[in-house]
């Protein structure tokens, strides 16, 4: 099986979704799995149909031409072909997770019931949305959810199979594994429950809140540019701020309103884990650390693991058994990024 990879969106040259693909397809072939990454790119688009477009047409007409300062431009042969030699290289040297990395158990991607897809092409392509195209499709575009991305306006996955488009959106279900990873227990309810402590309206917050409802959390909306739409399923966990005093169960404070790839907001409340939705590709002292209040997370993690959750449930769920762990994989991240900086 042939892949074409882009990530899309505005901004986009800070984007490290090119190094996880490159990660997971070389752990899935070192398993014996049949997946090679033929091209990937990085797609500066504020519209969806010109990636689309992309994946339609083997070969396009010359993008405009976007360098990351990590790993270059990855449409050129050398460049893929670094990418897919350091990942090689860290395979071998990193065997296990940084132990800061999984403090509850490593987390993995995949369910007890088997997921495989009804058709898989020999050659698809794969895209990565990220703001602002995640709102951009609707239940009318001829594309077919996995799950109600569409109607909660929060796709951030798609897939070419060479005949039909699939969707998904991930957003939310790498931030609840996250949670879980870090010891929430979405099995505690009423003022015990995991409470979601959410700014921003947008496509990640909305699959954010869509999820965490799904597994029965406690969701505060603080506002931000644009505030969480109050008819989506989400609509029953929400509390108001004044009951937020009296909840008990652990918190989770994320803001989606800080620009991308500049992690920084300007909102803060009390929670356990502060996890920041954004990043940068420079160089970090540490993926997790203690603040007055908890554990704060790089925005990292929220990339892992919708990265992970996209290869189990859209991109390979057949292989979802196979996928490496949410703490091996940003040890990798990790290890990948340095490998870069010295190569």
């Amino acid at each position: 099986m042939q892949i074409r990879y882009a990530v899309a969106g505005r901004p986009i040259r800070h984007s490290l979704s090119p190094v996880l693909a490159a990660l997971t397809a070389t752990h899935l072939k070192q398993a014996g799995l049949e997946v090679d990454l033929t091209e990937m790119n990085l797609l500066d688009s504020e519209d969806v149909t010109s990636p689309m477009a992309w994946a339609w047409v083997n070969r396009n007409r010359p993008q405009k031409e976007v360098i990351n300062r990590l790993y270059g431009d990855p449409t050129t042969p050398s460049s893929l072909s670094r990418l897919l030699r350091l990942s090689s290289k860290v395979m071998s040297d990193v065997k296990a997770a940084h132990s800061s990395h999984v403090p509850n158990g490593d987390t993995l991607f995949h369910e007890a019931h088997e997921r495989v897809k009804t058709r898989r092409g020999a050659n698809e392509s794969w895209i990565s949305l990220a703001s602002p195209l995640k709102h951009l499709l609707s239940p009318r575009s001829g594309v077919h959810p996995i799950d109600d991305c569409l109607e909660n306006g929060a796709v951030n996955q798609l897939r070419w199979d060479g005949d039909n488009w699939f969707c998904a959106g991930t957003d939310g279900g790498g931030l609840v594994a996250i949670a879980r990873h870090f010891g929430f227990d979405f099995e505690a309810k009423g003022v015990e429950a995991p409470l979601l402590c959410l700014v921003g309206g947008g496509g990640s917050a909305r699959s954010c809140a869509a999820a965490w409802a799904a597994v029965g959390g406690s969701i505060w909306s603080i506002g931000g540019r644009r505030s969480l739409d109050k008819r989506g399923p989400w609509i029953q966990h929400l509390i108001d701020g004044d009951a937020v005093a009296d909840n008990i169960g652990p918190r989770l404070f994320i803001d989606f309103d800080i620009a991308a790839g500049k992690p920084n907001s300007s909102h803060s409340t009390d929670a356990d884990i502060h996890l920041i939705s954004s990043y940068n590709s420079q160089e970090i002292s540490g993926a997790v650390e203690q603040n007055e209040s908890g554990l704060l997370l790089d925005g990292r993690w929220l990339l892992v693991a919708q990265h992970l959750e996209a290869w189990a449930r859209l991109y390979c769920p057949e292989a979802a058994h196979l996928l490496p762990g949410l703490g091996l994989t940003m040890t990798r991240l990790l290890a990948m990024e340095s490998a870069l900086r010295a190569d």
